[in-house]
């Protein structure tokens, strides 16, 4: 038999049928995660590696950690909200369907670390004035989010074929599939926050985690600081 991560991907609805059936046990439950640790951390070693080997180390480390704190907060809600909303899941069923969404993330993201790769050896500036290495971050900083989030909302988007088995309608599939994508953006947005650095600025030392990681929050950062550095072409707003 196909490993599970394996068969989330090429064969879904068999994975769905085992979820469905109450099948998978816990050592199916640790492929999915020792697979989605194993692609995040390639990825992430990736991201950090323009800034030292350390940060790559760290950041190897740390974005399964925010996928694994997602995922696991996320399960809870995504099990309460499904019941309020009608979908006959039961806390087993909706912790394996997400756990299956981060594998399909992780295929994804295990695809494009080549392109990432490419993009920072490509793009990134081994020297420059601080604001060219202020601006090079920022961009580097807002396409790493555009790719993780495109991987979460792909792995995601593969539940709502899997809701729309159990939901008395398919309206009502829609609505649980939509909650659960905006908790969990919501949750891995905070979690990215609170495990920062992920990229590296070249402005601070590098660091497991940063001393101020409990100021301020993701959202304030992105909209205040860096989109609008970027959208200005590196003057600032």
């Amino acid at each position: 038999m196909n490993s599970l991560p394996l068969i989330v991907l090429t064969r879904p609805d068999t994975f769905w049928r085992g979820v469905r059936a109450d099948r998978w046990r816990a050592h199916d439950l640790l492929q999915l995660a020792a697979f989605t640790a194993l692609a995040c951390g390639v990825y992430g070693a990736i991201m950090a590696g323009w800034r030292s080997p350390r940060l790559a180390l760290y950041v190897g480390i740390k974005l399964p950690m925010m996928v694994f704190m997602t995922t696991g907060t996320v399960s809870v809600f995504n099990w309460m909200a499904a019941l309020a909303l009608g979908c006959s899941l039961g806390y087993r069923q909706t912790l394996f369907l997400a756990a299956g969404a981060m594998a399909v993330s992780g295929w994804l993201l295990l695809a494009l670390a080549p392109v990432a790769l490419m993009f920072i050896v490509s793009s990134v500036p081994g020297s420059g004035t601080g604001a060219e290495l202020r601006y090079a971050h920022n961009v580097m900083l807002l396409t790493h989010i555009a790719v993780l989030a495109g991987a979460g909302v792909a792995g995601n988007a593969r539940l709502l074929a899997w809701l729309r088995t159990v939901a008395s309608t398919r309206a009502r599939a829609r609505t649980v599939f939509i909650v659960w994508l905006a908790v969990f953006a919501f949750v891995g947005c905070q979690a990215s926050w609170l495990l920062r650095p992920f990229v590296g600025s070249p402005f601070y030392p590098v660091v497991f985690l940063r001393p101020d990681a409990l100021e301020r929050n993701f959202y304030e950062f992105v909209l205040g600081d860096v989109l609008p550095y970027v959208l200005n072409g590196g003057d600032r707003p």
